[in-house]
Formats: structure tokens, sequence, C-alpha cells
């Protein structure tokens, strides 16, 4: 392989499997409810569920509900955005006052 030579399709895949190998000997992400990050992001927010849309999903054992959102603005959806990401990084940086997470 020659540097600046297009790479073939087969050496790609060696080295996007090599990043996804590195990836997981480095250390799984702690587990998170994304569910529950989003629902928490949209509520400090200030949205609501749109009352008049409300599906069951018939095929999940759970029988969860899919609700729709609806933001007014630009800035709302960007405030969610950087909601969900802080939510995200604080799962992966604890608190000095909590204990960290069992190995799963």
């Amino acid at each position: 392989m020659a540097w600046g030579l297009p790479l073939s399709e087969g050496e790609m895949h060696k080295i996007w499997f090599g990043v996804a190998l590195a990836a997981l000997i480095a250390g799984p992400a702690p587990a998170q409810d994304y569910n529950k990050n989003l629902i928490e992001c949209l509520n400090e927010a200030g949205l609501h569920p749109d009352p008049g849309y409300a599906q069951k999903l018939q095929s999940d054992p759970a029988h969860r509900t899919l609700r729709m959102w609806y933001y007014q603005n630009e800035a709302q959806a960007a405030f969610i955005n950087d909601c969900v990401i802080r939510k995200a990084n604080l799962a992966h940086n604890p608190s000095v006052g909590r204990k960290p997470r069992a190995p799963q």
C-alpha cells in the first residue's frame, strides 16, 4: 500500500475493522437510557407531547407508545441537542460523589 494512492475496498475494510476492534478493546461505554435522557431534555426545554398523536407499538412486548414532539424554533432544537450531549457526557464522567458503575 503506497501512501497517496486510493485504497482498495478490502484494505478499507481492514482499516475500519481495526478501528472498531480498537474501540471495543479500549472499553465499552457505560449503559445509558437514551429515551429517558431525551424526555428529560424535552421537558427542560418546556416542550410537551402532542396530545393528538399517540401510536401504540403492537409488536413491542412492553406496549410502549410513540409520541410526537414539536419545537417552535431552531434555538429550542439547539438547546435539546446540547442537553442530550451533556447528559451523555455525564454518563462517561461520573461525579466524585457517585460510585462508578459496575462493569458489565
